[in-house]
Formats: structure tokens, C-alpha cells, sequence
């Protein structure tokens, strides 16, 4: 992965997609966050995230992998 802030997530699932690898959701067990998160408790992060994640989105289908 290229990307060290929001996009590595998705830039690891275009990349996967791309190779036609397949991939299998696991469930997990969490526990509540405590507190507010930075990214989607303000309208400036979801935003920031939002764009971050189209962007890299974007990026990887107008230059896909050889």
C-alpha cells in the first residue's frame, strides 16, 4: 500500500478487486468506542474521509495495475 492516511484501506480492496482475488469478510467482536471520533464525529472529517476514499476510488480506475 501506498497510501499512509485514510486511503490504504480502500487502495488495498481496489488492488485485491483488480487481481480478482477473492476476499471473505470475518466477523469480529469490538467494544464501544469511548469518546467522539475524529473523523466522523465532525462534518469537516466525514467529508475529508469521503474524499480521501473516492479519490483513491478513482485513481486506482483511471490507472489500474498492469
Amino acid at each position: 500500500m501506498t497510501d499512509t492516511t485514510l486511503g490504504w484501506t480502500v487502495e488495498m480492496q481496489v488492488k485485491a478487486a483488480l487481481l480478482r482475488l477473492r476476499a471473505t469478510e470475518v466477523p469480529t467482536r469490538y467494544r464501544r468506542r469511548i469518546g467522539v471520533s475524529k473523523i466522523t464525529g465532525t462534518v469537516q472529517g466525514t467529508i475529508r474521509a469521503e474524499y480521501k476514499i473516492l479519490f483513491t476510488i478513482f485513481k486506482y480506475a483511471a490507472h489500474p495495475l498492469p
